[in-house]
């Protein structure tokens, strides 16, 4: 079972007011009344990626002004080729009353422009929960207390990457599923995701030693981040088998994308002394909302089209049916 994630366990509100249940008048019994805690005031805001390449990243807003965009020296960096160098500013700004900001977002003429829920804009006053686009990287705007602020540095902390192959570790793979599903179910669109196993991966070790079976992994790692967008989400899923998730992608999309990847590793060899080593891998696509609407119905459905394409011969894609 799946952990709950940002949005449900940022709702306060559901935690039960201990003073509803009154006692019955037969009951006699002394009641000691718990005070209902005061909601925690807000001491911060941040900027919070909810789909990209860093994922699970967050930028808190304590100056007056800052600059987004693709330039990595920028106050909010965004590791994304569809954003302009300088894309948008944020400006923090004093209202009449004491402590009160405003934050408003303003477009520096972008080539791909700024999006606040769904909306184009030029200029507008950002509000708790507005989602950026800048290309194709979302970024939540969040107005923080200090327990929402201490969950998001833990959500951060347990981001990790696969240091062989520079992908998600399985984990962190599933958080990031998880929030980007939510986010299908309620908006009606697509996903995909893609189970991909290597092809005789224990031969491989068995015969050349676990050093090329390691630079294989290393280099599958590559083939897999070369071969789809920027905002795709690819994981290291266990051994030699990886896992990828695609935003808003139809099963016709997903298939390509997975052929892509096939190619890109059928093309490949390891040199290994005189032998020269082939790599192949079998993939298995699966989409919701037709193949499932949770994540473990649809990675099962893929795991089990993979089985499929091993079953056919090893080397090809195929999607759940």
């Amino acid at each position: 079972m799946l952990p709950p994630l940002w949005g449900d366990l940022l709702n306060l509100d559901t935690v039960p007011n201990l003073d509803e249940a009154p006692p019955s008048v037969a009951d006699a019994t002394s009641v000691l009344r718990v005070p209902t805690s005061a909601p925690e005031p807000r001491t911060g805001a941040c900027l919070l990626v909810i789909k990209g390449r860093e994922i699970g990243r967050d930028f808190r807003l304590r100056r007056k002004c800052y600059i987004l965009g693709r330039d990595p020296d920028l106050d909010v960096p965004v590791h994304d080729e569809s954003v302009s160098r300088r894309h948008a500013q944020l400006e923090v700004l004093h209202g009449p009353a004491m402590h009160e900001l405003h934050y408003w977002l303003t477009d520096l003429q972008s080539t791909n422009h700024t999006y606040v829920n769904r909306k184009k804009i030029e200029r507008v006053e950002l509000h708790d929960g507005d989602k950026i686009r800048l290309g194709e990287t979302i970024l939540k705007f969040a107005l923080l207390d200090e327990v929402e602020a201490r969950f998001h540095r833990e959500i951060r902390d347990r981001i990790r990457y696969d240091s062989l192959t520079g992908l998600l570790t399985r984990d962190s793979l599933f958080l990031a599923l998880e929030i980007e599903l939510r986010r299908a179910v309620t908006y009606k669109h697509p996903l995909s995701v893609l189970m991909m196993d290597l092809d005789r991966f224990k031969r491989v070790n068995d015969t050349y030693g676990h050093l090329v079976g390691s630079h294989m992994l290393t280099l599958v790692g590559r083939i897999i981040r070369e071969n789809l967008r920027m905002v795709d989400v690819s994981g290291r899923y266990g051994g030699e088998e990886f896992i990828t998730y695609l935003a808003e992608t139809s099963p016709e999309m997903a298939v390509a994308a997975a052929e892509r990847i096939r190619k890109g590793l059928e093309g490949q060899t390891l040199q290994n002394g005189k032998a020269r080593v082939n790599i192949t891998i079998s993939i298995g696509v699966s989409c919701y909302p037709g193949n499932g609407s949770d994540v473990t119905t649809l990675v099962a459905c893929a795991d089990s089209a993979l089985y499929r394409a091993k079953e056919g011969g090893r080397n090809r894609v195929i999607k759940a049916v």
